[in-house]
């Protein structure tokens, strides 16, 4: 009886978060719209982002427990469909939101790591921001402003999630995006006619592959 009743309590617990990382996520692009018609020309709201937070936020939650790390992925899952939506509307990634995002996910995460008496956790995430920064830095050098230095600046907030379990899950992020990015921008010339010198916003691309690469390894 007591292990059922500590099942049905951890599957209870599960649920709440999930339900609170979710809810996080849809708040935050709701309070977050007015941001959006700031930074973008286009001033029409973009309904799609709320479902789009909600599923990817419900999708990056279920595989995890505590509240602490629900919110951090909340509060991404919407910060990356607010700066997914400025990006495809005006090629941007403004530093004014990645910035105080990349913060509140490490003072979140960092805080569930002390929690757990998991220290080694803070490095991780410190070692992630490092890395991801480094070669988005580097893929910018060497492709001499192929990559825009706002894919740059969002770096360390991808970087600070993905080390939280896997400093290495920069490099799945990072291929699942460059992939994504590559069939979408085939299909484009391909069924739109477009020429080899037309760009696509990358920044959604590596939305996608942080999501992805979360969900995998988390």
């Amino acid at each position: 009886m007591a292990v059922i009743n500590d099942q049905a309590r951890g599957s209870e617990e599960h649920i709440m978060t999930v339900l609170v990382g979710t809810l996080v996520g849809v708040l935050g692009v709701l309070i977050m719209r007015p941001i959006v018609r700031h930074f973008a020309v286009d001033n029409s709201p973009s309904w799609v982002s709320v479902p789009v937070a909600a599923l990817s936020a419900t999708a990056m939650t279920i595989g995890v427990d505590g509240l602490l790390v629900a919110t951090a992925l909340g509060s991404l899952s919407a910060t990356l469909v607010v700066l997914s939506d400025i990006d495809m509307r005006v090629r941007r990634l403004p530093r004014e939101i990645s910035y105080p995002a990349a913060v509140l996910g490490a003072v979140l995460l960092t805080t569930d790591a002390f929690v757990r008496n998991r220290a080694d956790r803070v490095v991780m995430v410190l070692a992630g921001a490092a890395a991801f920064t480094a070669v988005m830095l580097a893929l910018h050098v060497l492709g001499r402003g192929a990559l825009g230095d706002g894919d740059v600046r969002v770096a360390p907030l991808l970087g600070t999630f993905l080390g939280y379990w896997s400093p290495g899950l920069v490099l799945v992020a990072l291929f699942v995006a460059s992939l994504s990015a590559a069939i979408v921008g085939v299909g484009l010339m391909v069924f739109r006619r477009t020429g080899r010198a037309t760009t696509v916003a990358f920044g959604p691309f590596l939305a996608v592959g942080t999501v992805a690469a979360i969900v995998l390894g988390g």
